[in-house]
């Protein structure tokens, strides 16, 4: 069969070299004969089928106009419901930039977000305020070790994760902690060499999962379960349930914040791996943060402009 094919494919080369001799011939013999072959005047050829024009052919209907055709209406993602969490959101972090930031006064940087004058007495060199997001790396952070609810944290803030946690219980909520410190070489090859292996470089940046950008690097955080059973990706989330309208309402009592809203991705540069991460900074900053529903970072830059850096805003 494909041998036929090359025949017949070769027959109709020398078909049109043949064609193409001829008229090559042609074209000669009328030039030595002091004939040039005139040039087929438009009227002499066969005129082509005139096209027809958008007045002969049926007009397709236009668009209609935004007056036409009214308002357009925005499509919208439903989020997961925060219960506990005031309505007052900040979310793209670049929507809040202003020029003269760096200039102004933490009270006036908060007026400029529409937030209430922040505690005064703030010392972000405190250890509550070790930082390690997508946009800070620190190259890592030796805990002074202790325990809390369980898990290794600092010493800073045991107490607190320790009434925490167990105030919960004793509320009737069966939350307990399953995962607190970590250094930077468990980052590395327990989360971040599998999630690049298994999704890529980009996931697993955009997880936390780089050694220095990871919060439990800090050892000021822990992440809750409910119940006491399952393990990592096991019952973690229970947004929604009563255990969690609990921990929201109460946690800045003891110094705590939710450390990831979900929403607010852009002003800590990751997604939100885990909702139920909780992190220690201190009653007067937990308050503030909670109340306003604001990120670590954005009441970080309250302070000092220059302490952190986040894209688009300084």
């Amino acid at each position: 069969m494909k041998r036929a094919f090359q025949l017949i494919f070769a027959f109709l080369l020398v078909l049109a070299a043949i064609a193409l001799a001829v008229s090559s011939c042609t074209s000669q013999s009328a030039l030595r004969g002091g004939e040039t072959a005139p040039a087929e005047t438009p009227a002499e050829t066969e005129a082509p089928a005139p096209v027809e024009t958008p007045a002969e052919t049926e007009a397709p209907a236009p668009p209609e106009t935004p007056a036409e055709a009214g308002p357009e209406t925005p499509v919208t993602v439903d989020a997961p419901e925060q219960t506990g969490l005031p309505e007052q959101g900040f979310g793209e972090a670049g929507s809040l930039s202003a020029p003269s930031m760096a200039e102004m006064t933490p009270a006036e940087r908060a007026a400029a977000w529409g937030l209430p004058a922040p505690p005064e007495g703030i010392d972000l060199s405190a250890t509550e305020f070790k930082l390690a997001n997508s946009y800070n790396s620190i190259t890592d952070k030796r805990p002074n070790h202790s325990m809390g609810a369980g898990v290794i944290v600092d010493a800073v803030a045991d107490e607190a994760f320790n009434n925490f946690v167990g105030d919960c219980v004793a509320a009737g909520y069966g939350v307990s902690a399953f995962r607190g410190y970590l250094d930077w070489w468990t980052v590395l090859e327990n989360y971040y060499e599998p999630e690049v292996f298994a999704h890529g470089a980009e996931y697993a940046a955009s997880a936390t999962y780089v050694p220095g950008c990871n919060d439990h690097q800090t050892a000021l955080c822990i992440d809750l379960r409910l119940g006491g059973t399952g393990y990592l990706g096991e019952g973690v989330d229970f947004r929604g349930t009563e255990a969690w309208d609990w921990l929201l309402a109460h946690c800045a009592e003891y110094g705590i914040i939710l450390r990831y809203p979900e929403g607010q991705e852009s002003w800590y540069g990751t997604a939100c791996v885990n909702p139920c991460h909780f992190r220690y900074v201190g009653e007067a900053a937990a308050k503030y943060i909670m109340e306003n529903n604001i990120t670590l970072e954005q009441f970080m830059l309250l302070y000092d402009w220059e302490s952190i850096y986040v894209p688009g805003v300084n």
